[in-house]
């Protein structure tokens, strides 16, 4: 058995982390401990070897530990805990490169399926294959078994249709995985002519399983038709996930609420950017570190208070946003920018951010193609550090009707739920991540309105009908 460490600067993302991967798990398959932060309540982010070595000891009792860190003194920290620990447990830890968020939730699956510790690190090593893939990147990084195979593949098989409405995410691609794990037979998921091994939520995920697509397995062995017996009770049970039924709406007019309020068109800052201006590669790479550092304890605060007003699922939607700008690579590419065209840091910032943005505006499933607003929402946060004008959300006076081409996720949530009666956009998603939130504080979200609304002005009247 294998068992996980995570540690991390900041307490609140050490168990944000921990809270995600414990989604993942059921049963004792695994274990997790968590050594994140430092006990200064004046300066809690750091990390402490003391505490790594307490947490690699409570969940010692097994084959293998894998610790798994963010950045800097984390590393440092996880070595200090090798050398003050017993060499006889100290041998049976080890320390995995593999990115905090996505590796966290990979192994995790894999050692609860009851793979060795080599299986677990390479499945934790590959965890950035699928988002990779997704946005465009080279898998450079990945450690994949994808290949190609016929739709005539040998040996007994059995074909299901997805109906999971965003199709094999993480957790029913992880019910998947641990269904399938431990029967005496060589097993291929197919979809599209395209076959990986279902024994990492990583090769699931590269299939892009989505809505009503059709997944089959093929397998050859001894245990071939129990394999495929739990595959169709795991399909039939939706793997694991609550499907909710959608009541069609009534025509009963009784049914119908108003909200109401005054009208309030709202815009994000505008940030100056120059393409023109001439800047110094290394100063402006600073200049982007000590913005990027700033909107990264930014999202942990959002994310605090996105747990505290609605729930870790709500925080998980900033946690989210962290782990997508705490990435080397992003950085690597902002580099690149600024060397070659010797621009401001405003300007290699919105071009990296902005290609992202369109990468998935560009992806043909509406539920992955709604989060490029929260791109947009870090792109704006750190343009606002780097002019030393951070933006904030409207402070609303009373019970407010909000117009805008489109809102970011953060605003939603700093918004005063008791004095935001709707959220009326032109653009926008019924998906976004916004839409969660205002469903969660109770706002009506009317999104794609066009200029329904362009006759409103500031301050006027305005009742809506919600169902």
């Amino acid at each position: 058995m294998v068992n996980l460490v995570i540690v991390s600067h900041s307490a609140q993302l050490g168990q944000g982390v921990g809270e995600l991967a414990r989604q993942m798990l059921r049963g004792d398959g695994c274990r997790l401990a968590i050594a994140a932060g430092i006990d200064d309540p004046e300066n809690p982010i750091g990390t402490d070897p003391i505490k790594v070595m307490d947490a690699i000891l409570s969940v010692a009792d097994t084959d293998a530990i894998l610790v798994l860190m963010d950045i800097g003194s984390a590393l440092m920290s996880a070595e200090t805990a090798l050398d003050l620990l017993d060499p006889e447990i100290a041998a049976r830890v080890h320390l995995c490169p593999a990115p905090l968020v996505e590796g966290a939730l990979a192994a995790t699956v894999s050692a609860a399926s009851g793979a060795d510790i080599n299986k677990v690190i390479q499945d934790a090593q590959g965890a950035l294959a699928a988002k990779r893939v997704q946005l465009g990147f080279p898998a450079q990084e990945a450690h994949t078994s994808n290949e190609e195979c016929s739709a005539d593949a040998q040996g007994q098989s059995l074909i299901v249709e997805i109906a999971n409405p965003n199709g094999l995410h993480v957790r029913p691609a992880a019910r998947l995985v641990e269904g399938l794990a431990g029967f005496n037979a060589d097993l291929l998921l197919e979809k599209d002519g395209k076959c990986v091994k279902p024994d990492s939520i990583n090769q699931i995920a590269l299939l892009k399983v989505r809505c009503n697509d059709k997944l089959r397995l093929i397998a050859n062995g001894p245990e071939a038709a129990e394999a495929l017996a739990a595959f169709a009770a795991l399909a039939d049970a939706h793997f694991g996930e609550h499907l909710t039924t959608r009541v069609p709406p009534t025509e009963n007019p009784l049914l119908l609420s108003t909200v109401s309020g005054q009208v309030l068109h709202y815009q994000p800052t505008v940030y100056a950017l120059d393409p023109m201006a001439d800047g110094d590669p290394k100063a402006e790479l600073r200049r982007v570190k000590m913005a990027v550092s700033h909107t990264l304890d930014d999202l942990l605060g959002l994310a605090a208070l996105a747990a505290e007003k609605y729930s870790e699922d709500i925080a998980a939607i900033f946690f989210g946003q962290h782990n997508l700008l705490d990435d080397p690579e992003l950085l690597n590419s902002i580099s690149d920018i600024l060397n070659q065209q010797k621009c401001r840091a405003e300007w290699a910032w919105s071009q990296a951010m902005s290609a992202l943005s369109q990468q998935y505006q560009g992806l043909d499933d509406a539920y992955l193609q709604a989060r490029y607003i929260d791109i947009e929402d870090i792109l704006h946060r750190t343009l606002g550090h780097l002019a030393d004008n951070p933006d904030s959300a409207p402070g609303l006076q009373h019970r407010t009707v909000i117009i805008a081409d489109n809102i970011y996720p953060s605003v939603v949530l700093q918004l005063d739920a008791t004095k935001t009666a709707a959220i009326c956009l032109r653009d926008g998603s019924p998906l976004a991540h916004g839409a969660i939130i205002a469903k969660a504080a109770g706002i009506l979200w009317l999104c794609q309105q066009g200029d329904a609304f362009d006759a409103y002005h500031n301050g006027d009247p305005l009742s809506l009908n919600r169902l």
